[in-house]
């Protein structure tokens, strides 16, 4: 029989395929085939061993190696299954007169194996008294297949490559000819690494799972090597050293940045969640979480105090640094839900939560998120309205409930087909965490209000069917909350997020609300709307009003390019202030002058152009973005004032809408970048730390042996 390591040509290695041909294993004769294998091997002492067949058509007169000598030929770099590199393959066989010597283990402490398993995975020793010892069974990396044969006699792995793989036997055929021994398209060690560490990352996987047999079988077969659990905790560190210290790299390199600081207490655990922002050079904004800790219930002042400076000067983040710090206004949806009339299939008691307020002293320049704040007005302050009129309240519950039957019905499979194929699309069903749910799921069922009869009539909803009285209600509720739900969307958008855009939207929003109201299309919510409208104003009464306190946000608004000036006048009939445009003029003028002596600003001007934003709606009232033929209301003292108010009036001027035109008036383009980097919304802060996600990860966090930390802020920063 030809050996494969001395073969110097293919005709040679196909003369050895065809003479090994006939010694393939046959599972229905493997018996049989054994006693073959044992009469070839039990050769005559008197012969030498290492001399098994010296003739052959067309072949010269080669010399057989010995076993021990043939098993020291091929060496491997790829790692087997670690049972298979464990295992010794006991070679004596004690019933016959064949004797072997034992492998030997090189010091390296590689397993060798014929070259033709490196196209063969999962090798198992064929364990069975009767069987030869050697007899070993692999799976075939391409097709799958199970494969007996010898570690010895490999003729059957390589027929089976021969005649079902030609491409890989040829390749492996090749690779004997040139003394590559390398498989072709191995995949990169490091790049399954960093998968895996991605993959416990985003699970909160216990760090032993590397280690467990059944995720070591997945990879078996494949030249993957697992890593070991020391390992995967090594670049889990080296992760998140690396993700701090870009961090800082970046926060090191802005000018400006917004915090945010939020407290959630569970009726088990407390949560800190701490996050920045700011925008790029594109003035586009970018996040990024810095803490997220499991506290202790009983917390205090001066411990919270303690833990931001700890994060603050680990960031080097200080009050000039930080322009303002936000907080999200988190509500308890949970018992706002039920109070909806709404039943939820799983326990709300988990999520059941309390946003705890943090004392001013503690965030210099704190400002609330307004799209939480908007929820508030639809959610908690609507049903304080309907309890002064117990009737439409007792309306409201009964509506929802049937709503909530229907939504209980798509957690269902079978319930579920029913609904696809009377709707012909799938359910909407409010979450937990967001109002703008309760709406998007309303608006769903009023779009198949039609269908909604035989819906019910299928689902068995007998009692839960809606009359044309119940579909008054929801549209009417519908048109109340339109406006409110598509002003929290708008101010979440990634392109609004601008402190600046705050107070067009508020002003949109009032404006909107009081003509849905003077249309007169609104019947039994008529009185609901228009208390609604009060909550409203009362909640943003700082901004509505122009009071002193909101002048960081009216500066945002005027120097923030989609609306500059356009909201004053609209806002002056939705809301009482005492304010002129000149006032608004003035505030900008003194804010720029002194911003511009403290930066010590070089400036000169340009020009630009650009689309309006369409969104605003002001009545058509807007302002003329105070028109340069009206005189200053500043006297120009100094050179600066003089230069300070020319570019205010041209930048006013400009049609220019996005951020770059402020690049051309100098005076004004830092110090637009400075108040519009707080931020109008919390989504950017819902989507590194949503609060839903955190209550989960610490619950797998039990599970897990690594920090909780971490992990919450390797997964948050990686998206």
């Amino acid at each position: 029989m030809l050996s494969i390591e001395n073969a110097s040509d293919e005709s040679c290695l196909k003369t050895e395929a065809e003479d090994c041909s006939d010694l393939e294993v046959d599972p229905l004769n493997w018996e049989q085939q054994q006693n073959n294998l044992v009469q070839t091997y039990n050769m005559d002492h008197d012969q030498d061993v290492k001399v098994v067949w010296e003739k052959g058509d067309g072949i010269p007169k080669r010399k057989r190696p010995s076993y021990e000598e043939a098993e020291d030929m091929v060496g491997y770099d790829l790692p087997l299954e670690v049972a298979v590199a464990r295992r010794e393959f006991n070679t004596s066989y004690t019933r016959g007169k064949m004797y072997a010597p034992k492998r030997k283990r090189h010091a390296s402490g590689e397993s060798k194996l014929p070259e033709i398993f490196r196209y063969f995975g999962n090798i198992e020793h064929v364990a069975d008294y009767n069987v030869k010892p050697g007899a070993v069974s692999a799976t075939c990396n391409a097709c799958h297949a199970r494969i007996k044969g010898f570690t010895k006699v490999t003729s059957n792995f390589i027929k089976h490559l021969r005649l079902k793989h030609f491409e890989i036997h040829a390749e492996f055929v090749n690779a004997k000819q040139t003394g590559n021994a390398e498989v072709p398209e191995t995949p990169d060690t490091d790049s399954f690494d960093n998968r895996v560490v991605s993959y416990v990352i985003d699970a909160a996987l216990p760090l032993d799972t590397v280690e467990k047999p059944s995720f070591r079988s997945m990879f078996e077969g494949t030249h993957l090597t697992v890593m070991s659990r020391d390992k995967l905790e090594m670049l889990l560190d080296d992760h998140f050293n690396k993700m701090q210290k870009n961090i800082k790299m970046l926060i090191a390199n802005q000018k400006y940045i917004c915090t945010t600081a939020d407290l959630w207490s569970t009726r088990e655990r407390s949560y800190f969640g701490y996050t920045c922002h700011w925008l790029d050079k594109n003035y586009k904004s970018k996040s990024a979480a810095l803490a997220c800790k499991l506290l202790p219930k009983e917390l205090t002042t001066e411990h919270i105090s303690a833990m931001i400076s700890r994060i603050n000067t680990e960031y080097e983040l200080n009050n000039l640094k930080i322009v303002a710090n936000a907080t999200d206004n988190c509500a308890n949806y949970a018992k706002l839900i039920k109070s909806f009339g709404i039943k939820m299939q799983h326990s709300l008691s988990e999520l059941e939560s309390e946003a705890v307020t943090l004392p001013n002293n503690l965030l210099p320049n704190p400002i609330q998120c307004a799209s939480h704040t908007l929820s508030l007005v639809a959610s908690i302050d609507y049903m304080q309205l309907l309890d002064e009129d117990p009737s439409l309240k007792q309306r409201h519950v009964t509506i929802f409930e049937k709503c909530s039957a229907l939504w209980q019905k798509f957690s269902c499979p079978k319930s579920n087909d029913i609904i696809t194929n009377v709707l012909g699309e799938a359910l909407i069903t409010p979450t937990l965490s967001r109002w703008n749910s309760i709406y998007d799921a309303i608006c769903c069922i009023l779009m198949h209000k039609e269908k909604l009869s035989e819906l019910c009539s299928k689902l068995s909803l007998h009692n839960s069917c809606f009359s044309p009285n119940d579909i008054q209600y929801l549209e009417e509720y519908r048109l109340v909350m339109t406006p409110i739900a598509s002003t929290i969307d708008f101010l979440q958008m990634e392109s609004n997020l601008y402190y600046g855009c705050l107070i067009p939207a508020l002003t949109s929003l009032c404006i909107k609300l009081k003509r849905i109201s003077d249309a007169g299309e609104v019947i039994d919510l008529r009185n609901i709307l228009t208390a609604l409208q009060l909550k409203l104003k009362a909640r943003f009464a700082k901004y509505l009003t122009l009071a002193d306190d909101a002048h960081n946000a009216i500066i945002a608004s005027v120097l923030c390019p989609s609306v500059k000036m356009r909201w004053f006048n609209a806002l002056a009939r939705v809301s009482v202030h005492q304010r002129r445009a000149e006032d608004v003029h003035k505030l900008i003028i003194s804010e720029a002058m002194r911003h511009a002596k403290a930066a010590e600003h070089c400036y000169n001007l340009a020009a630009a152009s650009q689309k309006k934003d369409d969104f605003y709606d002001f009545d058509d009232i807007e302002t003329s973005d105070l028109d340069a033929s009206q005189p200053s209301p500043i006297a120009p003292a100094t050179k600066l004032a003089e230069d300070v108010e020319a570019q205010l009036q041209n930048y006013l001027q400009d049609a220019g809408t996005g951020f770059e035109v402020l690049q051309k008036y100098t005076l004004l383009h830092d110090l637009g970048l400075k108040y519009n980097t707080p931020l109008s919304s919390s989504a950017p802060v819902e989507r590194l730390l949503s609060f839903m996600h955190i209550i989960r990860y610490s619950k797998e966090q039990d599970l897990c042996d690594y920090p909780f930390e971490k992990l919450v802020l390797m997964r948050a920063n990686s998206k």
